[in-house]
């Protein structure tokens, strides 16, 4: 009896027929994947395209796949042909799913962020780094190295703020208060000297500007009720090594200072006193 069930057209040859056709649709999409890994840098809307391309070519393996199997023989070439395939593809896109894909698609092609920027999401309070997006979501990649999956029908309707449209540079403010018996000149020469010989820090000045605009400009932002108020800005070329460099720098600072008898200014609360 078994042997009068695997002969001919049986089981066991539908079976093979079956796995080779997955086997070359899996083929089919590593490649897809190894032609956009060529590339040294994903872009969003390769990431987009690549995993469109992905769910196309699965899609097709499985109706394909279908065609071997009697009971489906008849159905599989109308779902390939075209109004079935239109039905099957209604039907995955349920449930806000076709809304994420064409959100998806505007992503791409708009392009209010690509893979890497660090993004704000305004309203979701949600900051991270873009790490991929699928025909149905976005992921963020967190500081604390978590991942936030996000449908692109809620990402596309949220205010973002991106740290790296169009300029990828990014600053930190510098700001130290020192009692207004200290040599404010010698204060902010020392704060402007720091900033400026820092190895990350970058010269943001127009070529116009450079005959008139020092390096590392240093305001005085307010006269306070504990001493005077001074502010620099830290310029790095990314987000990434900003907040090192900033603290680099300001400990750099408090060890001038106290090397030039200059005090920062001490906040006196009940009981205690907490330097700044």
């Amino acid at each position: 009896m078994l042997n009068d069930f695997f002969a001919g057209d049986g089981f066991l040859q539908i079976v093979l027929r079956v796995a080779a056709t997955l086997l070359i649709t899996l083929a089919a999409t590593k490649l897809v994947h190894m032609r956009w890994g060529r590339f040294e840098k994903d872009t969003i809307h390769r990431k987009f395209t690549k995993n469109v391309l992905s769910v196309i070519i699965g899609l097709t393996g499985i109706i394909f796949s279908l065609r071997w199997i009697p009971q489906f023989a008849d159905a599989a070439p109308a779902l390939l042909a075209g109004s079935g395939f239109v039905a099957l593809a209604i039907g995955l896109a349920a449930q806000e799913s076709l809304g994420n894909a064409f959100n998806g698609l505007f992503i791409s092609i708009f392009k209010p962020f690509e893979v890497g920027d660090r993004i704000h999401l305004v309203h979701a309070n949600i900051t991270g780094f873009v790490e991929d997006i699928t025909i149905r979501h976005t992921v963020i990649r967190t500081f604390l190295n978590s991942r936030i999956i996000i449908p692109n029908s809620i990402i596309s309707k949220e205010m973002i703020e991106n740290s790296n449209f169009c300029n990828q540079r990014a600053s930190s403010f510098i700001d130290v208060i020192i009692r207004y018996d200290s040599n404010v000149e010698r204060a902010c020469h020392i704060i402007a000297e720091v900033i400026g010989n820092h190895i990350d820090f970058i010269d943001t000045r127009t070529p116009e500007q450079l005959e008139t605009t020092p390096k590392v400009p240093v305001f005085v932002r307010g006269l306070g009720l504990h001493g005077i108020e001074l502010r620099a800005s830290m310029w790095t070329e990314t987000v990434a090594n900003n907040f090192a460099a900033a603290s680099e720098v300001r400990l750099r600072i408090l060890h001038e200072f106290q090397s030039n008898n200059i005090d920062i200014a001490v906040i006196a609360f009940p009981n205690s006193f907490v330097r700044l």
